[in-house]
């Protein structure tokens, strides 16, 4: 038995040589060396093949050794008296006792081991120095090492159970009614496992994580070094479970602390940045096992801001500077959404629709339940899109209904089951206090409006992307209503309120004329648009209502961060000046002032001059192209992800950005592109196209031409070429 640390030793040169094995059972092991060669561990992998056989560490005998850990105060007898009292013969396993304290404070606890012949040694661990699990494995003779904590109590046949079902590629970890798992968990300690020695060495050199480090470590040992996870059920004589009150391990200590958010948001970030990264490439059932860790540290900090809701934003930023491959928001806000967001295309469809209402969820910093359509067939997904909204979603409702845009079987189809999955939810939490609704596609006002009427006391903000019942020619956009019972609801609560009614069979008409009558606030993107729609609307006194209470609130930019969380390559000639244009062309906007203007200019000009074009209509743009002679000038791309679109947008000289031509057709432009909003945050020069007048016109762009004047857009392109020549 060892009673204290050999305070005279000294430290070997070579710390390959486990200076611990030569220690007779009545001197202890010196704690300081055990932490040198813990420190070390990390370049013995990479030193071992230039090792002689001679040097290298002496090979680990068959058995278990079992680390017990403890604090002062911990009843470590209990534990001991039940390690004493194992069926497994001494032979087969020896204690190595870790204690943050005197040895002298556990002698009393160590005679029943020595009484029954086990093989016990105490290292006498500095507070915070050295963690058990690191000092057991650095100390451990065998090619097995389990560990226990001074509240764990285990049955007579626990370590004949664990030895007998572990081998030298599996993480063993110790189940059962005792231990209160249903089902085969990561755990957050290293306590009830049972590890190949050789390769938990390798982990725990991997591992830096400081807090809830336990779950790192076995969660590396299943990933990086390829072991399984195997769970031993235990009752009965076999049992494992934990005294409550009683001890604890290292690990789990440090994660105990004043409810702050360096303990209780940093430390659960540090660790889940550590398994999202072991998670890439890991098989399926060990990604399952890495996940529902990632789950329980998200509740973690789930629980601290429900006590203090002030910190999400700091909690964003956080996941804003870490790409993670799985993240489950709606763990990270379980319980606080008390606002509702209807957008009949959102995250994680790939839309410009789903994008702009993923960044005003963003904007509005407002935890939301998001309804949306299932439209998998109709548009592609892009997960990623979720890390613009997700940090503001607790549930994501899906609705699975036909997709159409405007279609009134579909809107009420959409809108009746839309209500009875907002119901369910409702009967845990109650009604919401907001609801914020956005049309581009048309059944989302209808949905959103129906939720009012049953809820008067909540507040709805309806938004208009674009006019909705005009198309971008100022001719009537229109599909045919039928007469429901929503209807009905309609126009008796109009009548309730002394308002005209709306005659009309178009949808369009009465999807803006039920935002004017019933939201609470009416979003248009710019002046001009809120101008034009009032204009035309078929009941003024609706129009005046949307009147007292328009907002005017363009698209939101995102931060920074967002420009580089998807990195491209994408090669630049530095000898040349890059202009970029992202998008597709239609009769009403398009690329052909910069094509021609870029055909016309002298060929000294133009030959320091390139045009990338990210694209889903690559077939016509080539065919101009060559019409015009400049197919060497111009490189087509396809359409790139929004993140990553964020990042190319970063990389060029100037971003063209161009408004829709409607000056036969409207008195003052009403259309802000929404890439102009993209543009904005990219901290790179913009060049606009614009119609006067036009909202764009009025946006701080660094260049500016009119649409159709080929002229002034050459004279930009002479200014930024001249740019090539200064560098």
């Amino acid at each position: 038995m060892n009673e204290k640390p050999t305070q005279g030793d000294s430290h070997p040169v070579n710390v390959a040589d486990r200076p611990w094995q030569a220690h007779s059972e009545e001197r202890a092991v010196d704690e300081s060396v055990v932490a040198a060669w813990s420190e070390a561990l990390a370049h013995l992998r990479s030193a071992s093949d230039q090792t002689s056989a001679a040097a290298r560490p002496a090979p680990l005998a068959p058995g278990l050794t079992l680390v017990v850990s403890a604090a002062p105060g911990d009843d470590l007898a209990g534990c001991l008296d039940a390690v004493a009292h194992q069926s497994l013969t001494p032979d087969h396993y020896d204690v190595l006792v870790v204690i943050d304290g005197p040895v002298a404070a556990v002698e009393a606890a160590l005679h029943g081991l020595t009484a029954a012949g086990v093989s016990v040694r105490v290292v006498a661990a500095a507070p915070g120095m050295l963690r058990a699990r690191d000092a057991g494995l650095a100390a451990s003779r065998r090619q097995l090492t389990g560990f226990l904590a001074a509240g764990d109590r285990i049955g007579p046949d626990y370590l004949d159970r664990m030895l007998a079902a572990a081998d030298p590629a599996s993480v063993i970890l110790a189940t059962g009614a005792e231990t209160g798992q249903a089902e085969t968990t990561l755990p957050t300690t290293v306590t009830g496992t049972v590890v190949p020695t050789a390769l938990a060495r390798r982990a725990s050199a991997d591992d830096a994580s400081d807090v809830h480090g336990g779950v790192v470590f076995l969660a590396t040992l299943l990933t990086t070094y390829g072991c399984e996870a195997r769970p031993v059920p235990l009752t009965g004589s076999a049992a494992y479970h934990r005294e409550a009150n009683v001890g604890s391990d290292a690990d789990s200590r440090a994660a105990d602390g004043p409810d702050d958010f360096d303990t209780r948001v940093m430390g659960p970030m540090s660790v889940l940045r550590s398994l999202d990264g072991l998670s890439r490439g890991c098989s399926p059932s060990t990604l399952a096992l890495v996940r529902a860790h990632i789950d329980t540290e998200v509740d973690r900090i789930n629980a601290h801001l429900r006590a203090h809701p002030d910190d999400h934003g700091r909690v964003v930023e956080l996941l804003d500077a870490h790409g993670f491959d799985y993240f489950p928001y709606e763990r990270l806000n379980r319980g606080r959404a008390r606002a509702l967001a209807v957008a009949y295309c959102f995250a994680p469809y790939n839309d410009t629709s789903a994008v702009v209402m993923a960044k005003r969820v963003r904007d509005r910093q407002d935890i939301v339940d998001a309804v949306f359509n299932v439209m998998d067939g109709k548009r592609e997904k892009d997960p990623s899109i979720r890390r613009v909204s997700g940090p503001y979603v607790e549930n994501e409702i899906a609705v699975d209904t036909p997709t159409y845009f405007s279609n009134w079987a579909s809107i009420e189809a959409f809108r009746e089951v839309g209500l009875e999955r907002i119901a369910e939810i409702e009967r845990v939490k109650g009604p919401y206090e907001r609801v914020y609704s956005r049309v581009m596609w048309t059944a989302s006002h209808f949905l959103a409006a129906a939720y009012k009427m049953r809820n008067p006391a909540t507040t709805w903000t309806a938004e208009f992307s674009d006019p909705a019942a005009r198309d971008v020619q100022g001719e009537v956009r229109s599909a045919p209503l039928s007469e429901s019972a929503f209807l009905d609801e309609v126009r008796a609560e109009v009548r309730r309120r002394g308002l005209p009614l709306l005659v009309s069979d178009n949808v369009l008409d009465w999807c803006e004329y039920i935002a004017y009558v019933f939201a609470d606030r009416v979003v248009f993107t710019n002046p001009n648009q809120l101008e034009y729609m009032l204009s035309y609307a078929p009941v003024p006194e609706a129009a005046a209502l949307a009147r007292e209470k328009a907002v005017i609130s363009p698209h939101p930019t995102l931060p920074p961060a967002f420009y580089s969380m998807v990195e491209q390559s994408y090669p630049l000639d530095a000898s040349l000046v890059h202009l970029a244009y992202f998008g597709n062309f239609y009769a009403t906007r398009g690329l052909g002032d910069v094509l021609t203007a870029l055909a016309g200019l002298e060929p000294s000009i133009r030959e320091r001059i390139r045009l990338h074009v990210f694209t889903g209509k690559a077939t016509e743009l080539r065919k101009h192209m060559d019409e015009l002679g400049i197919a060497d000038l111009v490189v087509i791309n396809p359409f790139v992800r929004f993140l990553a679109f964020l990042n190319m947008a970063s990389k060029f000289d100037c971003l063209i950005v161009n408004d829709a031509v409607t000056a036969d057709k409207h008195a003052r432009n009403p259309y802000l592109p929404s890439k102009w909003s993209d543009y904005a945050g990219s901290g790179r020069p913009v060049w606009g196209l614009v119609e006067a007048g036009s909202p764009l016109s009025t946006q701080p762009l660094h260049h500016a031409s009119p649409v159709g004047d080929i002229a002034a857009a050459q004279d930009v392109l002479r200014k930024l070429a001249a740019t090539a020549d200064a560098r």
